[in-house]
């Protein structure tokens, strides 16, 4: 089932990145390299849990959305900030408590943080994290804790 699920995962990826659907070459060439990879992470046992989380793909379909929509906030609110000078950058490092279980989910978490302009994760621990926020208002988002709710739901909480 992994493999099968990473082999959809790789052809849509392939798909989507080439867009060449009538050169029957390239194609096999694609369906061969999809097919030696699958091989290889199936030899080298990458076809665990973390390496090809297929439970959480669906949760991703809403999760992406969501992600996206607060990366084109935390940007408006960045070149606001950049632009007017009266509205203050008071950077901070904040290092708060998390609850993801599933270490993909912590993961995404993490790197959704960082993602979004004004913070950067800095450190992961079995319990909190270190995040530097550009301000204050940053530093508040992270802990009314809405990203992670919305990351939870990834593994089902």
């Amino acid at each position: 089932m992994r493999a099968l699920s990473l082999v959809i995962l790789l052809a849509g990826y392939w798909a989507l990145l080439s867009g060449q659907f009538h050169n029957s070459f390239l194609i096999t060439c694609g369906v061969v390299c999809i097919a030696f990879v699958v091989w290889m992470a199936s030899r080298m046992g990458l076809m665990d849990d973390e390496g090809v989380p297929a439970r959480y793909y669906a949760g991703l379909l809403l999760y992406v959305p969501y992600i996206v929509w607060q990366v084109i906030l935390a940007n408006w609110d960045v070149l606001k900030r950049i632009w007017a000078a009266d509205m203050p950058i008071d950077p901070r490092l904040v290092r708060f408590p998390y609850s993801t279980r599933a270490g993909f989910v912590t993961v995404t978490y993490a790197n959704s943080i960082t993602l979004t302009p004004g913070t950067v994760t800095m450190e992961v621990t079995e319990t909190e994290m270190l995040v530097l926020a550009l301000t204050k208002e940053g530093e508040d988002g992270l802990l009314e804790g809405d990203m992670e709710r919305h990351c939870k739901r990834l593994e089902g909480g």
